[in-house]
């Protein structure tokens, strides 16, 4: 008997898993999905071997089987086929596929040779709402460092406490962290849990799991961690995410977090952002920004030169106390960081011109950036 599955739901669970897969030359089955027939349903499966997701969708089949086949090609190839219900077959590693108006055949593989996705006990787990984890993990995750100097600046930090998770990236030059409070979470966390996320896998939870209608459940181990969703109103899953965990400490970043601030800025965002942002037409070769900053003037200088092509200076006005500083930052990380913020005005504490920059909502204290100065060139 042929395995029968909605076309729509096999695009889509495609779509999902290939996600990580598309990477590799030296291990080609790492290119291809999984497909195993399981009761009423049709299980698929990829892995880069760091990360590995699952994805479960209704069929009608009749005994088990398994092959695995390039999902690239398998996903494109589904684009182009208009049947509601698609017809699959699997005979000595071939996948066929047929419908009133076609027959393809797909040559697969092994499935004995696809690698072997460790099982995650699910002793400690959490629930939390999708929407808000996901857009959470946004806000940060593009501060991790790109390079492997330091391997545990690569990925995102996660402290799961009793009332909140703290969601921190850093390259060592800025620092982003998030705190998302829960709300109507559930979960049987026996004590504070703090790992290290690989940023491909952290990137991954927020493209799959953003639109995921119901809550999502976090399991975690000393190496490893999976999130997973269910279908709709039960508890079978319906996709998961199993990622290693990067080994090392993460530095202990609240200690670079100023207490308090020697100058105070309350500013427009939106009129920052664009007076940065043409000023930063100006920069020099090391993205130098400028900023003046005096209370009595009750104003912002921002400036940029360059020996090349000119020099700017655009004045903002603003809500300042304390003392008159000056201060030098790359403006594309200064960018950066604003753009994550929410709200239309924006908090801004100096602690002179070595001293690292605090930048924060005015309206929303959950998100706050650091940012380390520069020495002009």
């Amino acid at each position: 008997m042929a395995i029968e599955v909605l076309r729509e739901n096999l695009k889509k669970g495609l779509q999902i898993v290939e996600r990580i897969t598309g990477k590799n030359l030296v291990l080609p089955i790492l290119n291809n999905v999984y497909l195993k027939t399981e009761k009423n349903s049709l299980r698929l499966a990829t892995t880069d071997l760091e990360t590995a997701i699952y994805h479960w969708i209704l069929a009608k089949t009749d005994k088990e089987q398994e092959i695995t086949v390039p999902v690239k090609l398998f996903s494109n190839l589904l684009s182009f086929l208009s049947d509601q219900k698609i017809n699959l077959e699997i005979k000595d590693k071939i996948l066929i596929l047929s419908g009133e108006n076609y027959k393809t055949e797909i040559k697969g593989l092994d499935p004995k040779d696809f690698p072997i996705i460790p099982k995650i006990e699910k002793n400690e787990w959490i629930e939390i709402d999708p929407l808000s984890f996901t857009t959470s993990i946004s806000q940060v995750i593009d501060f991790c460092s790109t390079t492997q100097v330091r391997p545990e600046l690569t990925g995102v930090y996660f402290f799961f406490s009793e009332k909140n998770v703290k969601i921190v990236a850093t390259d060592s030059f800025r620092l982003a962290e998030k705190t998302l409070n829960y709300q109507t979470s559930q979960g049987n966390l026996k004590e504070e849990k703090a790992f290290i996320l690989p940023r491909s896998a952290a990137r991954e939870i927020t493209g799959i799991f953003n639109e995921s209608g119901q809550k999502i459940k976090i399991f975690f181990t000393s190496n490893q961690v999976l999130v997973e969703n269910y279908f709709f109103e039960s508890e079978t899953p319906q996709t998961q995410l199993i990622s290693r965990l990067i080994e090392g400490e993460f530095p202990n970043y609240q200690d670079i977090i100023p207490k308090e601030s020697k100058t105070e800025i309350l500013a427009d965002k939106s009129q920052f952002l664009n007076y940065l942002k043409a000023a930063s037409i100006f920069a020099g070769r090391g993205n130098e920004v400028n900023l003046k900053v005096d209370a009595k003037d009750k104003r912002i200088e921002i400036l940029t030169e360059n020996t090349d092509v000119g020099s700017t200076q655009f004045t903002l006005p603003a809500k300042i106390n304390g003392e008159k500083t000056k201060i030098c930052f790359n403006y594309k990380f200064l960018l950066e960081g604003i753009s994550k913020i929410k709200g239309d005005e924006i908090y801004i504490g100096l602690n002179g011109e070595d001293g690292p920059g605090l930048i924060k909502s005015q309206e929303d204290s959950s998100f706050l950036y650091i940012l380390m100065p520069i020495k002009p060139t």
